[in-house]
């Protein structure tokens, strides 16, 4: 049973971690300037999250030790949330540009006004 919960924690980061790289491309060129080494960390830290969620769920798959998925998984779960806040502290920004979109393309798809 525990091993079913830490497989779709691990899952969930894999996925996780693709939106965080997805999300790190969406900036501007302009705002990527600003802070060039801090959205390379975000994009990077996306990537590590998927990494080590993929590497937990494999080793969950072939019969690891769950506990091994346990420590990894929350040792890097903290990283992007940590640089994306001071990627967005540097860059002066509420929210990234993805959130923004899908908060449009919500308000349209739903008839609200948009934010």
């Amino acid at each position: 049973m525990l091993s079913a919960l830490y497989g779709s924690v691990a899952f969930v980061f894999v996925l996780g971690g693709v939106v965080c790289a997805y999300d790190a491309r969406s900036y501007t060129d302009e705002q990527r300037a600003r802070a060039p080494r801090l959205v390379r960390a975000y994009f990077g830290s996306g990537l590590l999250l998927s990494v080590v969620g993929l590497v937990s769920l494999a080793w969950i798959l072939v019969g690891g030790n769950v506990w091994t998925a346990g420590i990894l998984l929350p040792a890097v779960s903290a990283l992007p949330c940590l640089v994306q806040y001071r990627l967005h502290k540097r860059l002066a920004v509420d929210r990234s540009p993805l959130t923004e979109r899908v908060e449009s393309a919500v308000a349209r798809k739903f008839n609200y006004s948009d934010p």
